[in-house]
């Protein structure tokens, strides 16, 4: 246990600002911060972190509370791991008191104390023992060039050429054979019969946001055997996804901040020779195939990247295959062209830090140059080829959802292939035609059924309904008057021209205005699958999270300008459907530019009063 005193202390020195800083991405706002939500995948900031009063709030998820219940949410902290890891970063000392509490710790605890242990195991190995200095501390320093501080920043390690030495060793301090499987770090036979995953390999961890160790990355060393794989990861488990991480991520994540900007690399030692050279704003995605997401993860640090693959065949391809994914994610996207096969890795170490920042100047282009470099340097001047080129370009460019971004590229492609913009416009109009034909879904489990995805307006719309249905008589204080929340909003949708989009709600908020009273929401809601609404019983715990009621004013707000928001952006989408339809929009494309820039620009304000900017 822990003592009130030492509890009380840890929280007054913790800073909530600071913690939720180092895994999302806040921008000042009044007394607040805001940021994208660490639990969804949005593009409109719903996360609200107060200073003042120690809280946060996300929207989006509905989930709150303070600055332990966001450790115990984000990382699946405990309680008490909570308070240590607050304890650690903030230099406090803990007096623990252990107490006779036998019952089974969480599964998730089992497993990050059972990589602990790998990783210290490991680490002992490289430096303790004959086997790992001659092999893992020979490769890493004579073969990679790194030097001691950073194989100890990256906690790097040796996996010996015993077949289960960690295993038995991780028996002998107690952990059970099922928990160490289910870990990653052992793999189970018949007859009982164990082994270690990883043997004679340099190892490199995998860490948290947070800094906890859950899975690795190993070398092999034997260059001799043609049927050892040369990079092997942590089997997958209940903290490790490999799609979901990003190496390096840890270390790096105050210097995206900082910066503003992310490398994004393939391999371990990419990430540790850039650290090394004075690149630390660099993550990799540790040598499988990018993901949405692990885009979304540095999504929540930056929208800038800049890729930066091997110059091999192998590495152009991961490099076109990732170009699309992003500009969907709606990243900013410069890619580095090495036309002489080299990697970061010996880039890093040829060039200085300052050298090295000239390079990337000198070599990143945008995603249309630089698939014009890799077609001049294969195909040359083959027109086959080069009509390939164009549709694949345009394809890319019909991935991008900002209007001016589109145009924009669309008039560099035009430049740099020397084809006239108008031709590409008719090209990617049958391209997105082709792309309206394919409306994305997704697959219940256990049901054949396919069901479309519910949009972000449909929620704020079920939001609206609930809270007025809910609230919708309930008192909001306005600088010339007050006013109620119904009739808040009814101002709002006549003075804006607005109607859901959804009959249903919009037939029930007719209903409420009629009526001008409380509703019973029984009658609207569906019988079959109610939905119910509850804060977690932080209370129990002596936590206090502040409700929705408390701060109804700035909810109502918010609420309303993302939907007007959302309802801006449907009508540009609509007015440039009806622009790439239209047989005389040559004449009218000064028009049709001049009322999307007009679009844009009120919905730049609207994003700005929600202090986002675009």
């Amino acid at each position: 246990m822990i003592s009130k005193e030492t509890i009380k202390k840890i929280l007054s020195a913790s800073c909530i600002e600071d913690v939720i800083g180092d895994f999302v991405k806040l921008k000042k706002s009044g007394f607040n911060y805001r940021g994208l939500s660490p639990f969804s995948n949005e593009k409109t900031p719903s996360l609200i972190v107060s200073p003042t009063k120690k809280i946060w709030k996300d929207f989006s998820s509905g989930k709150g509370g303070n600055i332990i219940t966001f450790l115990m949410e984000h990382e699946h902290f405990t309680y008490e791991e909570s308070l240590r890891f607050l304890a650690k970063k903030y230099e406090i000392k803990m007096d623990h008191i252990d107490n006779n509490n036998h019952q089974e710790k969480e599964e998730y605890e089992k497993s990050y104390l059972i990589q602990d242990y790998a990783k210290r195991f490991f680490i002992y190995q490289l430096h303790f023992t004959k086997e790992g200095q001659n092999n893992g501390l020979n490769y890493f320093i004579q073969k990679r060039g790194f030097d001691i501080n950073i194989i100890h920043k990256f906690e790097l390690g040796y996996a010996p050429i015993s077949w289960n030495l960690l295993t038995i060793n991780a028996l002998k301090k107690g952990f059970k054979i099922r928990d160490i499987k289910e870990s990653g770090v052992t793999v189970f036979r018949k007859s009982n019969h164990f082994f270690d995953c990883f043997r004679k390999r340099v190892m490199f961890p995998i860490h948290s946001l947070s800094g906890r160790v859950i899975g690795f990355g190993g070398r092999s060393l034997d260059s001799r055997s043609f049927t050892t794989t040369k990079y092997i990861n942590s089997s997958e488990s209940k903290i490790f996804q490999k799609s979901k991480i990003l190496y390096g991520l840890f270390q790096a994540k105050k210097n995206i901040l900082k910066e503003n900007f992310c490398y994004l690399v393939e391999g371990y030692t990419d990430v540790i020779s850039l650290h090394q050279s004075g690149i630390k704003n660099v993550v990799s995605s540790s040598g499988i195939s990018l993901t949405v997401a692990q885009i979304l993860l540095i999504k929540k640090f930056t929208k800038n990247i800049v890729l930066f693959y091997d110059g091999d065949r192998s590495g152009i391809k991961a490099s076109l295959r990732g170009i699309n994914m992003m500009l969907e994610q709606e990243m900013n996207l410069r890619i580095l062209f090495i036309s002489n096969g080299e990697d970061p890795d010996l880039i890093s170490k040829k060039y200085s830090f300052s050298q090295f920042r000239d390079f990337v100047a000198k070599n990143s282009y945008n995603f249309v140059s630089f698939k014009q470099k890799i077609y001049e340097k294969i195909h040359k001047d083959d027109p086959i080829k080069k009509s390939f080129l164009v549709k694949n370009i345009l394809n890319s460019i019909s991935k991008i959802s900002n209007v001016i971004q589109k145009e924009l590229y669309l008039q560099e492609a035009s430049k740099v292939l020397n084809i006239r913009q108008k031709v590409l416009i008719s090209e990617l109009k049958k391209i997105n035609k082709k792309n309206v034909q394919k409306p994305s879904t997704v697959q219940v489990k256990g049901n054949s059924r396919f069901f479309l995805k519910k949009n972000t307006l449909l929620l704020l719309e079920e939001k609206l309904i609930q809270l007025i249905l809910n609230h919708g008589n309930q008192i909001i204080k306005k600088k010339e008057h007050n006013t109620t929340i119904l009739e808040e909003v009814l101002h709002v949708f006549k003075c804006w021209n607005l109607r859901f989009s959804l009959n249903k709600n919009q037939e029930i908020f007719d209903q409420i205005c009629l009526q001008k009273k409380r509703i019973d929401l029984s009658q609207f809601l569906d019988k079959k699958n109610p939905k119910f609404y509850s804060l977690s019983k932080w209370d129990r715990k002596g936590i206090q999270v502040s409700y929705q009621k408390e701060r109804i004013n700035q909810y109502i707000s918010d609420i309303l300008l993302r939907y007007k928001s959302l309802c801006i952006s449907k009508l540009i989408q609509k007015e440039i459907i009806h622009y790439q339809n239209d047989l005389k929009k040559n004449k009218d494309r000064k028009a049709f530019l001049k009322k999307i820039m007009h679009l844009t620009d009120i919905k730049n304000e609207l994003h700005k009063k929600l202090h986002r900017y675009v």
